[in-house]
């Protein structure tokens, strides 16, 4: 299928989606590499343009946070973009990966299969699709534990799998132990007070 008929969406539901949309991974593949668009339900969505330097910034510190745990147990945290597969219809860009050991192996050509834990950073046009559909696909797919972080309210939404779904803590001070996994660990009072100290208050401008 030429990349030229393909037929790109955003999301703006207030629910995820029941059915599949007409794309699988194969199609996915076709477009060309950089191309901001993830695969949802059968559904090719776009991505907004590159994220603000706030957005990338939370990204790092986070990453760096997860990878500090990943290395003392010997996994892996990966910084976005990197491609997660959770099944034939699809496959995200979400902003952190953490894997345990027992999961590094779902790395290759991209990561295949649940995650132990993903990050994404809200931004203006991807709030509906992180707090709604990605929710909902990440809570399917049985990924163990999803942070959702507000950049505006410096809060973190800390969703750990409960059964079929989420179980959330959201906390914008204080210290985060998860209860899935001893080695993450989170002071969100100082992670904060990094973010305000070292970006400039033109950072934030347009969020």
């Amino acid at each position: 299928m030429a990349t030229e008929t393909l037929v790109f969406e955003t999301f703006d539901q207030t629910t995820p989606h029941t059915t599949l949309g007409p794309y699988s991974d194969e199609d996915y593949l076709q477009l060309p590499e950089g191309e901001r668009v993830e695969l949802l339900r059968g559904r090719l969505i776009m991505m907004s343009p590159a994220p603000r330097p706030r957005h990338q910034f939370i990204g790092v510190l986070l990453w760096r946070a997860l990878n500090e745990a990943a290395v003392s147990i010997g996994g892996i945290a990966l910084p976005a973009p990197v491609d997660v597969k959770l099944d034939q219809y699809t496959v995200l860009q979400p902003d952190v990966v953490y894997l345990r050991p027992d999961h590094v192996h779902q790395i290759r050509d991209r990561i295949y299969g649940a995650p132990d834990l993903l990050v994404e950073v809200l931004s203006p046009s991807t709030t509906r699709r992180d707090r709604v559909e990605k929710l909902d696909l990440y809570a399917t797919a049985r990924v163990p534990e999803y942070w959702i972080v507000d950049p505006r309210s410096q809060v973190i939404e800390f969703h750990v799998l409960d059964g079929p779904s989420y179980r959330v803590t959201a906390k914008a001070s204080g210290e985060y132990q998860s209860p899935q996994f001893a080695e993450v660990e989170l002071d969100i009072t100082a992670f904060w007070q990094e973010v305000d100290q070292r970006l400039p208050p033109s950072a934030t401008d347009g969020e």
